[in-house]
């Protein structure tokens, strides 16, 4: 049975061990992600009142929770903090992990 160790106070993000019949021992990190996904989808509905970010340098593109950050390193071998693998991560964001998004527009990476 696992083993409570710890949790962030504002991420909210759990840290549990377990030990298995062979002696090894698992850590699991659990985070609702939820408000992160309604906040998301909030932001998306509201898109049209802000039209006039257009033309700033920077737009909130998505949010990101950090499970969903230690998944995409894991799993699909992106990590989210390097410029490199922004291609792969936009392709990710704007497809199977579009419900992250804070913003209906496409992005992509300009050489």
């Amino acid at each position: 049975m696992p083993a409570f160790i710890d949790k962030h106070p504002i991420s909210g993000t759990e840290h549990w061990v377990d030990q298995n019949e062979d002696d090894e021992i698992r850590h699991y990190v659990r985070e609702d992600v939820e408000p992160v996904i309604d906040y998301a989808k909030e932001m998306r509905a509201e898109e049209a009142g802000r039209r006039h970010m257009k033309g700033f340098d920077m737009l909130h593109f998505a949010t990101i929770p950090n499970v969903v950050v230690t998944k995409l390193l894991v799993e699909y071998g992106v990590n989210v903090f390097d410029r490199n693998d922004y291609p792969k991560l936009f392709k990710l964001l704007n497809g199977e992990f579009a419900y992250l998004k804070t913003t209906n527009m496409v992005h992509t990476v300009k050489h």
